[in-house]
């Protein structure tokens, strides 16, 4: 019985997890890590195993929140799967390359930048993201015909990316709209 209701603790923790990131990515420009929905792909595993281990002990009533919740694990972890699926297809046509990675004097910010470059279908240029915690990056910066990245750090919460002054530590973007 423990693993039952260590189970419909950690599937709702896992659902409040999935609600809060998909709260932030429109509305603070952060997004998934490859880590962190792995990391919820696995603990919904966990989730179908243990509550599979138990199912024949479970009263009746148990057993529909099971199914419930087993049925819904499945969907999260396949959606999960899916999505990487689709992310490598997509990445794999060139649209995005790593040009270079850029730390505040202090070690405390960490930026990555990509060229970006969409063919005959729109334009090129670069985008910027910052490493956060967790896993999660946000997307800060988009200039749209550039092909390098000028950083200059003024502080350690101050940078200057090709002519533009941008406080990371006030969560300042370029080129992104909310």
């Amino acid at each position: 019985m423990r693993n039952f209701w260590s189970s419909i603790l950690l599937f709702s923790f896992c659902l409040a997890f999935i609600g809060v990131c998909f709260y932030l990515m429109p509305t603070t420009l952060w997004t998934f890590s490859y880590t962190t929905l792995i990391a919820v792909a696995l603990l919904l595993m966990l989730i179908i195993y243990s509550l599979h281990q138990e199912y024949k002990q479970l009263s009746c009533v148990k057993k529909v929140v099971a199914f419930f919740i087993n049925s819904t694990s499945i969907l999260i972890t396949s959606l999960i799967i899916l999505f990487f699926t689709l992310k490598i297809i997509v990445y794999s046509f060139g649209g995005s390359e790593h040009l270079l990675t850029s730390y505040s004097p202090n070690m405390g910010y960490t930026l990555e930048f990509y060229a970006f470059d969409a063919g005959a279908m729109g334009s090129f240029g670069i985008r910027g993201e910052l490493d956060g915690p967790f896993g999660f990056k946000k997307q800060f910066y988009y200039e749209r015909h550039a092909e390098e990245a000028v950083i200059h750090w003024l502080t350690d919460e101050i940078v200057i990316i090709n002519g533009h002054e941008l406080n990371l530590k006030n969560g300042e973007t370029f080129g992104y709209q909310i």
